[in-house]
């Protein structure tokens, strides 16, 4: 049996019934746009598999690099609602979240950002290091960069520093497998682990 991934826990039990049924016969899942960077990322950083969920409720400070997490993550509809829901201004609190975009292409997410920077996408992942050392941890070798991406990279550096415990940073699929790791140890740095993101 050949499958793109499945969330759904109706049809997962109806292809393990089959399975049980048919003890000989194998299932495989297989997406032609993966996020297998992520994954091996993420098994840099923790030594083991694990799959990331954002609170994006609880942020109140989103970095996105390259990562259009409002429409093409899964859980999307729900980040959505969550990254939405600290928008909304209510009688007696007026602070809303703010988000920060490095990206390669136009994207919702990128629309939605207080602070988007286009950048080639070699670029971004520069950005993304480039905050990274801003922030005092060892994000490899960052090429120089424009004067206006530095001076971005760094206020972002600060933001992120000053709303530790309430920021999160997220990279998108097309971002390389260190480049996740480096992204894990951002958030970890940050205070996020255990409460804008945990890895299950």
């Amino acid at each position: 049996v050949l499958t793109g991934t499945v969330t759904s826990p109706t049809l997962a039990a109806q292809i393990q019934a089959l399975l049980d049924a048919y003890p000989a016969a194998q299932w495989h899942q297989w997406e032609p746009t993966a996020r297998d960077a992520e994954r091996r990322g993420i098994r840099q950083a923790l030594g083991r598999d694990a799959q990331p969920v954002y609170r994006f409720d609880e942020a109140r400070l989103i970095f996105s690099l390259d990562d259009n997490f409002l429409q093409e993550r899964p859980g999307s509809v729900r980040y959505a609602r969550d990254f939405s829901d600290g928008r909304r201004v209510r009688e007696g609190d007026t602070d809303m979240n703010r988000l920060y975009v490095a990206e390669s292409s136009f994207t919702i997410t990128g629309a939605m950002a207080d602070h988007r920077l286009p950048a080639r996408p070699d670029a971004v992942e520069a950005v993304g290091r480039a905050v990274a050392r801003a922030m005092g941890l060892d994000g490899g070798a960052v090429p120089d960069l424009p004067d206006e991406q530095a001076e971005w990279a760094e206020a972002l550096a600060r933001d992120l520093q000053a709303n530790a415990g309430a920021a999160l940073v997220v990279a998108g699929p097309t971002m390389p497998p260190a480049m996740h790791a480096l992204v894990h140890r951002m958030n970890e740095a940050l205070g996020a682990v255990g409460t804008t993101v945990e890895y299950v």
